[in-house]
């Protein structure tokens, strides 16, 4: 029976069509079936890699089974993770941790992973089974078994499948009938279809085929073209996963190079793989001397001896722990390094991870440290006995100076109490004078009187001139010798007080009046006035000796240096109560005054101006000592060349209670 041409064209052009339509049914199921397969194997080793890098902490510390209930919980909804199963073994293949629903017995699974980087993987049904090695306890290597579902995968592949198909058969049906009916037509567009297609199936899914018009083939365009677009993006998504597996590689490397610690990996015979930059840094080694070789065949270690020993550690326990070893620095120097290892699959092959800590610096530190306090121990045995030496030599001289010092205040209270007793002494010669004048006198015109009564020639007039004289002569001799005995009970007042110094209450004026009274004549030569602006009732319950002693240096001092080269001047001695229950007594001379360099050594002991001119240099300094320490006050002074000298002396009214030694 013959065909005419168009039925044969027709079939011809059916059968072409049924042709692509399978094809690219069966090209696509194929790229499906490789994109599922593919992507389900990388997200296996992403799984792998996180489950290490998370259980890694605790396998090797052994304290994995802690993790057991929460990765069970993490398991407990299907819908939360694609891992339906997580089994680790040890290396025995005891189990471990088992969380999850999987088969009875785990699938057995290739030793060798294809190009899976240490894992290897199997497709059962719906799962895609997967093991990775595990660093155990005591450097032990476990597994990790674990299941993922392609349940998801398969749909949407079985879906983009099915819908593929039925709108292929379905644009297959209208095309024959689309061709049968507009056979120039449908030729045209079935040939474009068939040439874009073919494309298509060449694995070139980025050119959409073009469609015209409403029509069936149209509609079958768009079908391929939908699916297309779910191919890209599914490539896109592995494209993606991809990209970031390979981002996280160049963070690795990056860390890996930037680690400030030398770090190197080397395979099993110690061939160097990889080195970061901080070897380069301490050793002074470019990576392309020490990429493929090992560490014997450049100069590294300080001798043969040291690789050997080193590699016996990792050979008998499998790793090393900070073991010190002797290396050649960039400088040629001989140091010493911590080693550490670490046992890795690399590339599917095992590798070791060196790491090596700089210790050259810390040991040498520590030995010139340890040579140092050997030396400091002997120099501080020799100092502690130098020292014992000098302190008994200076208590020697301590106590020499101390019973020094106490001989010379001694000699100055008594000095100053020599000059009280010359001033009181001169000033007793005036009334005592004129009382054995007047009583002389006195007893000459008795004689006389009494002469003049035996001869019987006394005149009224003689008996009442001889009483006038006796009534002068009397209150004479009376007054001078009450001025005389105000005088000596001043002066021995001063002199018990001074003498014995015994604390007691007494009226600042009358303190000041009485140590006045017996510098009066020495004052009286100089010509030097005093002016008292003291209040009158102004009691204290203190030390009246110190409080003399006081006055009496201060004068001494304003009379020995303020007038020395003057005819006169004039002294003033003021004092008020103040609110804080403080005297505040001030001593003033408008004498030659001082400088700033006698100033601020004026109070230290054995300080003069005079030396070689009797002066002592304990004058102000007792003053000092006996404000700030007997009366409890303060003590300052204000003084400028020509312009006098003022002193201010914080005193308490109730002095403190010092210790009786």
């Amino acid at each position: 029976m013959s065909l005419s041409l168009r039925a044969k064209f027709l079939m011809l052009s059916a059968i072409i069509q049924a042709l692509v339509v399978g094809l690219l049914i069966w090209n696509s199921l194929r790229l499906m079936n490789h994109a599922v397969n593919t992507n389900a194997e990388r997200v296996a080793r992403e799984y792998a890699v996180t489950l290490n890098l998370s259980l890694s902490p605790y396998a090797t510390r052994g304290r994995l089974p802690e993790l057991n209930s929460y990765l069970a919980e993490m398991l407990a909804d299907p819908d939360d993770s694609f891992l339906r199963y997580l089994t680790i073994l040890d290396d025995e293949g005891s189990p471990i941790i088992s969380v999850g629903k999987r088969e009875q017995a785990l699938p057995r699974l290739p030793h060798e992973g294809g190009d899976s980087k240490g894992v290897n993987t199997i497709i059962s049904g719906d799962t895609l089974h997967a093991r990775s090695p595990l660093l155990l306890a005591d450097n032990r290597i476990g597994s990790i078994h674990f299941g993922l579902t392609t349940k998801d995968l398969g749909q949407a592949r079985d879906e983009v499948l099915v819908q593929g198909s039925v709108i292929a058969l379905f644009g297959f049906a209208l095309g024959v009938l689309m061709f049968y009916v507009f056979t120039h037509g449908i030729g045209k567009r079935l040939t474009a279809l068939t040439g874009e297609s073919r494309q298509m199936a060449s694995g070139d899914y980025s050119k959409a085929l073009p469609v015209h018009g409403n029509d069936e083939i149209a509609v079958f365009t768009r079908a391929l073209n939908a699916m297309s677009a779910a191919l890209r993006e599914r490539i896109a998504q592995l494209e993606q996963s991809q990209r970031r597996l390979s981002e996280s590689e160049a963070r690795f490397k990056t860390l890996f190079d930037m680690a400030p610690l030398p770090l190197t990996v080397s395979d099993c015979d110690g061939r160097i793989v990889a080195i970061n930059r901080a070897v380069a840094h301490t050793f002074g080694a470019a990576g392309t001397d020490l990429i493929g070789k090992r560490s014997d065949e450049v100069p590294f270690w300080a001798s043969t001896r040291e690789r050997e020993r080193i590699w016996d550690m990792y050979r008998q326990d499998g790793a090393v722990q900070g073991a010190i070893a002797g290396v050649l620095l960039a400088d040629d120097s001989v140091g010493s390094v911590a080693i550490w290892s670490s046992t890795l699959i690399l590339d599917g092959k095992p590798s070791i991870i060196w790491a090596l800590l700089d210790l050259t610096e810390e040991l040498n530190a520590k030995r010139e440290l340890k040579d140092l306090n050997i030396s400091l121990e002997s120099r501080v045995r020799e100092r502690s006995a130098a020292l014992e030496r000098a302190n008994a030599d200076l208590s020697t001289a301590l106590q020499t100076l101390q019973h020094t010092q106490s001989e010379l205040l001694a000699s100055e209270k008594m000095a100053s109490l020599g000059s009280l007793v010359a001033g009181i002494a001169h000033e007793l010669n005036t009334p005592i004078g004129n009382s054995l004048l007047a009583s002389t006198a006195l007893r000459d015109r008795v004689q006389e009187f009494a002469q003049h009564v035996a001869a019987g020639t006394l005149r009224r007039s003689e008996l009442t001139a001889h009483l006038d004289e006796v009534r002068t002569a009397s209150e004479l001799i009376a007054g001078s010798l009450h001025k005389a005995a105000e005088l000596i009970a001043s002066f021995k007042q001063i002199a018990v007080d001074q003498t014995n110094d015994q604390r007691r209450s007494f009226e600042l004026l009358a303190a000041v009046q009485d140590t006045i009274a017996a510098y009066t004549p020495r004052l009286r030569r100089m010509q030097c006035e005093v002016a008292l602006d003291i209040p009158a009732g102004l009691m204290l319950d203190s030390y009246p000796g110190g409080l003399y002693q006081v006055l009496t240096n201060l004068i001494t001092n304003a009379l020995t240096h303020a007038f020395e080269q003057r005819r006169s001047g004039a002294i003033a001695v003021r004092a008020e109560l103040g609110a804080d229950g403080l005297i505040d007594l001030q001593f003033s001379d408008d004498g030659c005054g001082m400088t700033e360099e006698v100033q601020r050594r004026v109070f230290d002991p054995f300080f003069t101006t005079r030396m070689g001119q009797g002066g002592t240099g304990l004058g102000m300094n007792i003053v000092y000592n006996i404000v700030t320490g007997i009366l409890g006050g303060r003590i300052t002074l204000d003084s400028a060349p020509g312009a006098g000298t003022a002193i201010r002396m914080l005193i308490p009214r109730v002095a403190p209670v010092r210790s009786q030694v």
